[in-house]
């Protein structure tokens, strides 16, 4: 059968501006909507927020307190007994008591007679006491997630985790549907759920509204990323990458912000909600449908709708008429891009020469988001303030990220993703080791890994679309997508390993990091200066490994005389007609 006449998808692009003021908007947009998924994620620093406290001391200690204005510390030490640390320190206990009858004797007769007593200790007999001095009631608080129930932080917080696992998947359902339905209604969804927490009256409630922004969350963000990438120019693929996770980075500084003025964690949930709702209304308004997905679908009609759209933004609208009228009656043709179906990107991404590289990126995005949302919720190195931690922490992702692309375009992505990893690794292993009066060397290694974790957060984006067929894109970033909230999940359970042994979480994760680097370098090809597979045979040809030589040289990848074109160079017979 005869190829029908029509106009290549990427020409119409071309024609309309594949890097003009219309993508620019819609970059913005796609860095706007990150913001509140940054908050899903991040709300935990200030709603899991745990304050000082310990058990309430008996009833008749208030009393002669209030009579006597100033705490006597002698009669708390015989209330509350003094316990080694995982830091090896000698603190007041948080969560147990002596066990004694305290009505028996004069308050201020306790440190006297109890010295005769056994020293046996028990759970709080009185309830607890918490240190609102710099904070309000936090979830942690409200549903008792400390001592004997503190179980329930890492499980609330794995909830979340569990959500995005499953809405990883989304995106697939993005390829069948289309991106505008599925962005609008996770959107929604995520809004909703936010609405839940800020009013759940138990833990199984509040445990049900996180899940559900998991489940619904990140995703959207993803959506928007390829929707962008799909009406872009390829060479501004590093900077989409980079700039559009920039809004991660703003709403992750911002949360600094919104839970110093709202320490209510329901009134601190309440306005996260409201402005992801404000940033949402606009985003989804002006969602577009994907132009390139639509010409896949064959739906000739919608595509050159959103191409007008395009080319009127950019006022570029003569070019794609002349362009469209050169192109006859502008038939599309689906040509070879049809749906592979899920068993075909199964078989792809699993039992083919691209497996290895495709596993290694799941790898690395387990990984490095494991000890990215570790360092992002546990990390409290850069100062004893830690609200100013956490703008600090957002602060050092921007010039991290500009970092990462300059090194993708000098080093290549595979020796970015070992130098980076590497680094990471070192400053996991490093910092829980380090002794507390080392503030300054602290502060440095927290810096570094998050920087170096933020940057090949960025590269294994990337690398990820370019290792595998335009087929099989979307199913493989749904599969790094899994592998990262997987490891995300264990995240709280190792910092709970805190607990027993401090350096352990770190050691583990570290540990994991260099292993992901090596493999990086090892089984991931260099694709800088390649085009973008669109089958299994144009993956499975690009072999340019460093192996043991990171030192090694390779030629770009030229069909024509210079190299701008040979990025630009596309495989006619495989895109999708107009």
């Amino acid at each position: 059968m005869g190829e029908e006449p029509g106009l290549n998808i990427d020409e119409a692009l071309d024609a309309a501006g594949a890097w003009g003021r219309y993508q620019k908007i819609m970059l913005l947009l796609s860095l706007l909507s990150a913001i509140p998924n940054s908050y899903v994620t991040f709300n935990f620093v200030f709603s899991h927020y745990e304050p000082p406290h310990h058990c309430t001391y008996p009833p008749a200690y208030y009393e002669f307190e209030y009579n006597n204005v100033t705490e006597d510390q002698n009669i708390i030490s015989s209330i509350i007994p003094f316990e080694v640390n995982q830091r090896h320190k000698v603190v007041s206990s948080q969560c147990k008591m002596y066990k004694r009858n305290y009505s028996r004797y004069p308050v201020e007769t306790w440190p006297l007679y109890f010295i005769e007593n056994g020293s046996e200790v028990t759970d709080c007999m009185y309830g607890m006491t918490y240190d609102f001095s710099e904070t309000k009631e936090t979830a942690t608080t409200e549903f008792s997630m400390v001592c004997e129930d503190d179980w329930k932080n890492p499980v609330a917080t794995s909830m979340y985790h569990a959500g995005v696992v499953g809405g990883s998947f989304l995106m697939m359902v993005a390829d069948w549907y289309g991106r505008r339905p599925v962005y609008i209604g996770a959107c929604s969804v995520q809004l909703l759920s936010q609405v839940l927490s800020a009013v759940a009256w138990n833990y199984p409630v509040y445990c049900l509204s996180v899940f559900l922004s998991g489940l619904f969350g990140i995703s959207n963000y993803i959506i928007f990323y390829v929707l962008v990438s799909e009406i872009t120019d390829r060479k501004w693929r590093n900077f989409i990458t980079i700039a559009s996770s920039f809004g991660f980075s703003l709403g992750y500084c911002s949360l600094s912000v919104i839970g110093y003025f709202f320490r209510s964690w329901r009134v601190y949930i309440g306005v996260l909600a409201f402005i992801g709702a404000l940033i949402y209304s606009i985003s989804c308004w002006y969602f577009p449908e994907s132009c390139r997905w639509l010409a896949q679908k064959g739906r000739k009609d919608e595509a050159i709708k959103y191409l007008r759209i395009i080319a009127r933004a950019n006022k570029t609208t003569d070019a794609l008429n002349h362009k469209l009228q050169e192109s006859g009656h502008c038939v599309i043709s689906k040509n070879n891009m049809t749906s592979a179906g899920m068993m075909e990107s199964m078989r792809v991404l699993f039992r083919s020469g691209i497996t290895s590289r495709f596993l290694t990126c799941v790898f690395g995005w387990a990984v490095t988001s494991s000890l990215f949302f570790a360092i992002s919720l546990y990390s409290t190195s850069f100062s004893q303030d830690r609200y100013l931690n956490i703008l600090l922490g957002g602060l050092i992702e921007l010039p991290s990220g500009i970092l990462g692309c300059i090194l993708m375009k000098y080093l290549g992505r595979p020796r970015t993703v070992a130098v980076l990893m590497v680094l990471g690794g070192i400053s996991s292993i490093a910092l829980p080791m380090l002794p507390e009066h080392l503030q300054e060397i602290s502060t440095i290694l927290a810096i570094v890994g998050k920087a170096s974790i933020f940057a090949v957060f960025c590269t294994w984006y990337l690398v990820s679309s370019e290792v595998v067929p335009t087929l099989q894109r979307s199913a493989s970033m749904s599969f790094c997508a899994f592998g990262s909230r997987v490891g995300s999940l264990g995240v709280p359970y190792f910092m709970y390993l805190r607990k027993y042994n401090y350096w352990a979480p770190g050691m583990a994760m570290g540990v994991g990091a260099i292993l992901s680097g090596l493999l990086g370098i090892m089984l991931v090809p260099e694709t800088r200066g390649v085009d973008i597979p669109d089958t299994l045979k144009e993956a499975t040809e690009n072999r340019r490994f460093y192996g043991l030589n990171i030192f090694k040289k390779f030629s770009p990848q030229k069909t024509t005389h210079d190299e701008e074109d040979a990025e630009k160079q596309l495989d006619q017979e495989h895109m999708p007609m107009i």
